[in-house]
């Protein structure tokens, strides 16, 4: 053990048996000297560890990028990518197509029992017969049996555009529409305004 580690230790257990016993405490005579003493060694021990703190190497840590993050998803952007690849010429676009109307047909049968009233059951009664909607292309999307107007085959035809395409816009809008979602606008089968004839 060090002569300064010894020397603290005692210094501590007189400390402790002079607090206990008044007659040792009585015996120490605190004279100037040993306070002058006790003060001296206490200066020399706050400059050695002051030296000791100067001549230590300072390292920073380094609190990282804040602006640098994970990117977060956008919500929608699967759906977008589905139908993407539903109405483009991906491969796999079959499977998205089916997915997307089974999907969009649920939110259509969903609708109608809401807002006539029904049961599902007769919601998807309504929906499988295209009696659900007066939009013939939405109609149409979703009815089993129906086909597409003639003038939304011909559109598609010269657009380039698939049928399927104008079918699943004039699908959402007419489920809007029954929503209430549409800010007062009437949409026909093509997704254009509908001006009051």
């Amino acid at each position: 053990m060090r002569p300064l580690v010894a020397l603290g230790v005692a210094a501590v257990a007189v400390g402790f048996v002079a607090a206990v016993d008044r007659g040792v405490a009585s015996a120490l005579d605190p004279s100037t000297v040993v306070v002058t003493l006790i003060g001296a060694l206490g200066v020399l021990q706050g400059a050695r560890y002051a030296n000791a703190r100067r001549n230590r190497d300072r390292a920073a840590t380094s609190p990282g990028d804040p602006e640098r993050r994970a990117p977060a998803t956008v919500p929608g952007a699967d759906l977008d990518d589905r139908v993407a690849r539903a109405t483009g010429s991906a491969l796999g676009g079959h499977r998205a197509r089916r997915e997307i109307r089974d999907r969009v047909r649920e939110v259509a049968v969903a609708t109608v029992a809401r807002d006539r009233n029904v049961s599902v059951e007769a919601a998807e009664r309504l929906v499988e017969t295209g009696e659900w909607t007066d939009d013939a292309t939405a109609a149409a999307f979703l009815a089993r049996p129906s086909s597409y107007p003639v003038r939304v085959r011909l559109r598609a035809a010269v657009s380039g555009r698939s049928r399927y395409e104008f079918g699943l816009r004039a699908t959402v809008d007419a489920v809007g529409r029954l929503e209430g979602d549409n800010g007062g606008s009437e949409r026909d089968g093509e997704g254009r305004e509908a001006s009051d004839e």
